[in-house]
């Protein structure tokens, strides 16, 4: 472990108030939508930054069928806020940033249909040339895993000159200098020594403040971070979350966070969407996503989290936590009606058959995807 690692940001949530009705530490905010998160500043904007809609991925089998990663994805990140993408491993979430930087694998996957519009612009339309201006300079992305993303023959400081140079015209003298205040920036102990540093000479969170310099290099307007914890200890999630919050609010970018880890993004997310099987369940503000949330699968998502300060005494049996029992449909033969059906506690004959719409309600604005909650749709909007 870095010396560095014990340093940088301080953990967040140190204190609030605690406990939804599951016992779990995780909305902490009072009131229906409550205020912005600590360290990001609310703003108030028309358009949204980001607009996701309708979007379908599919990718090619061996067999020479095509499987359906994504089917009918929306959302949207606003102006400078933070919007936390969850779900459990396989749900489509790394397809989601892959699909908006258009850094899917090709030919294998293809972008089937739907829109992203950022600042205006369709993404799905542009040529691949200015495509290229807009990753890095305009929308920024941390990879899940920091090891794999680095280049293992070139120094870190040399790739985090690459990043600068190909978003702004200086000279090698102007860059390193440039590199060497980014690493410092996002809390990288003694910067100007780590810079000749390989990727394997570094720890897992020194590797990750080096993906996040990258990223932060223009700086981008949206900063795309997939799983920028997964790889971490909790101590080092804690410092890596406060981080992105800290750049966020002073460079007065958007964050679009993909993650699992359900207490963190409670921390810093003003929306949380949740994904399952391709498709988007539920959303709204963590205070109701979290506190109370209404779809079956969100709700088996959070009775799966710790109980915050909970402690086994010595001598007493170990407690298992909540599972989801079954696990997520084979994306070539979906079930036909929900996609959570088999899963399901609560399914109904109806949810074998029918594949529900999201239903939608503006107080606070939240969606859901289950006929549990048809009834409580807005009046005369219906489901989206």
């Amino acid at each position: 472990m870095g010396a560095e690692d014990g340093r940088g940001a301080r953990p967040r949530g140190a204190r609030g108030r605690r406990g939804s009705a599951r016992g779990h530490d995780l909305a902490r905010r009072r009131g229906e939508a409550g205020p912005a998160p600590r360290g990001l500043r609310p703003v108030t904007t028309g358009e949204p930054l980001l607009s996701v809609r309708d979007l379908a991925v599919s990718f090619a089998t061996a067999e020479g069928t095509r499987v359906q990663a994504l089917d009918g994805v929306s959302f949207d990140v606003p102006q400078g806020k933070t919007v936390g993408l969850v779900g459990e491993s396989g749900c489509g979430k790394t397809a989601t940033a892959l699909s908006i930087l258009r850094l899917l694998p090709a030919p294998s996957a293809q972008i089937d249909r739907g829109a992203i519009v950022f600042q205006g612009e369709d993404l799905l339309r542009l040529p691949e040339r200015a495509m290229q201006r807009v990753r890095g300079g305009k929308i920024g992305m941390v990879f899940q895993e920091p090891l794999t993303a680095l280049t293992p023959v070139y120094s870190v400081g040399a790739q985090v000159m690459e990043a600068i140079r190909l978003q702004e015209r200086m000279s090698l003298k102007e860059a390193k200098t440039r590199a060497i205040e980014l690493l410092r920036k996002v809390g990288l102990s003694h910067p100007a020594e780590r810079f000749d540093s390989y990727p394997h000479e570094l720890s897992g969170g020194m590797r990750q403040r080096v993906l996040l310099a990258m990223a932060l290099a223009a700086p981008p307007r949206l900063l795309v971070a997939d799983e920028p914890t997964s790889a971490l200890d909790m101590a080092l999630r804690a410092q890596i979350m406060a981080l992105l919050a800290d750049q966020a609010r002073e460079l007065g970018m958007s964050l679009l966070v993909i993650t699992h880890d359900l207490p963190f993004v409670a921390e810093i997310a003003h929306e949380i969407v949740v994904l399952y099987a391709g498709q988007v369940v539920e959303t709204g503000p963590p205070s109701r996503v979290l506190a109370s949330p209404r779809h079956p699968y969100t709700q088996a998502l959070v009775r799966s989290v710790p109980p915050a300060g909970s402690f086994r005494k010595r001598g007493e049996k170990r407690k298992a936590l909540p599972t989801i029992e079954g696990s997520l449909p084979d994306p070539g033969s979906a079930p036909r009606g929900c996609r959570f059906a088999p899963r399901c506690p609560d399914v109904m004959d109806r949810c074998r058959e029918e594949a529900p719409p999201l239903f939608v309600s503006s107080r606070p604005p939240a969606s859901v995807r289950c006929f549990l909650h048809e009834r409580a749709a807005e009046p005369g909007g219906g489901a989206a």
